[in-house]
C-alpha cells in the first residue's frame, strides 16, 4: 500500500471529439465513459476520489499545462489519466491493453494485468511501458498513471472493450482503491440498468459489437421520428451503447402506437 490519500482521475485530452485518436471507438468519448465509471465505483465504495474533465482548452498544449496545473493545486494523490491506444489503420488484429508510467511501474504492471485478465485475456496484455516524455506523467508533483485501455483502431479491442467495459472498470477501480488501502466489493453498482439474464447479456452484447446493426437500430429510431443528429454520432462513434439501447427502446414504444 502506497501513501496516496485519494485517487484523482481524468479523463485525457479535450471536449473536442477529434482531439484524441479516432477509429472503431472515439478516444475522448470512451475516455469519459471509463473515467466517470471507475469514479461512481471508487465513489460508491466510499474511496477518496475526484474526477475531472478537461472542457476548456482548445489545443495540446493547453490541454497538457491546464491538466498538470489541476493537478498541482493540491498534493497527496495518485493521478489517474485514462486514455485509448491507435496505431493507425483499422485492423482485425488483437492489440491489447498497456498502462504508461514514469515512476509507478510496479501500479502500472498490476493495472495491465487487471484489465486484461478482466476481458479472459482477450484484451492482450502489453504491460507497463516507461516514458518519459508525456507531461502529465513528468510534470505532475503527485505520482501519475496513464492506462491505455485498448486500442480504438483494432476491430478486435472495440468488440472486448464494449462486451467487458464493466468488468474492465471494475478491475481498474479494484486495484486503485487496494493501492490506497481500500477495497472495493464487486460489483459496486451497475452501469446503466444493467442486465441480470446471462442469455440477455449476450444477446445485446452481440447486438452492440455489431456496426452493421448499431446502424439497423439507429436508423429505424429515426424512422419514428429520433433526430437524425443521432446517426451523425453514430458515424463519428462518439454514441454510446447506452444511448443506442434508449433509442431502440424509445423506437419501438413510436412504432407501437
Amino acid at each position: 500500500m502506497s501513501n496516496y490519500k485519494k485517487i484523482e482521475i481524468h479523463a485525457g485530452h479535450w471536449k473536442a471529439l477529434n482531439s484524441g485518436a479516432v477509429g472503431i471507438l472515439n478516444e475522448v468519448t470512451e475516455n469519459r465513459r471509463v473515467g466517470r465509471r471507475v469514479y461512481e465505483i471508487l465513489k460508491a465504495a466510499n474511496v477518496p476520489v475526484m474526477y475531472y474533465e478537461d472542457n476548456v482548452s482548445t489545443n495540446q498544449r493547453e490541454n497538457i499545462n491546464h491538466l498538470v496545473k489541476h493537478h498541482n493545486a493540491d498534493q497527496g494523490g495518485l493521478v489517474v489519466s485514462f486514455h485509448f491506444n491507435s496505431s493507425g489503420a483499422t485492423t482485425d488484429r488483437a492489440l491489447g491493453t498497456e498502462v504508461l508510467y514514469s515512476t509507478q511501474k510496479t501500479l502500472a504492471e498490476k493495472l495491465s494485468k487487471a484489465i486484461s485478465e478482466a476481458t479472459g485475456g482477450g484484451l492482450l496484455n502489453r504491460g507497463a511501458k516507461y516514458r518519459n516524455d508525456l507531461g502529465v506523467l513528468t510534470k505532475t508533483v503527485e505520482p501519475a498513471i496513464l492506462p491505455e485501455i485498448c486500442f480504438v483502431n483494432s476491430t478486435v479491442d472495440a468488440a472486448i472493450y464494449r462486451r467487458d467495459f464493466e468488468k474492465i472498470c471494475q478491475a481498474v477501480a479494484t486495484v486503485l482503491a487496494a493501492e490506497i488501502g481500500y477495497t472495493v466489493k464487486e460489483p459496486v453498482g451497475v452501469e446503466a440498468s444493467g442486465i441480470n439474464s446471462p442469455a440477455l447479456k449476450a444477446e445485446t452484447e452481440l447486438i452492440l459489437g455489431s456496426a452493421a446493426r448499431r446502424k439497423m437500430i439507429i436508423d429505424f429510431a429515426i424512422d419514428q421520428g429520433a433526430n437524425k443528429s443521432w446517426s451523425t454520432k453514430l458515424e463519428k462513434r462518439t454514441i454510446t451503447d447506452e444511448e443506442i439501447q434508449a433509442l431502440a427502446i424509445k423506437a419501438i414504444v413510436d412504432f407501437s402506437k
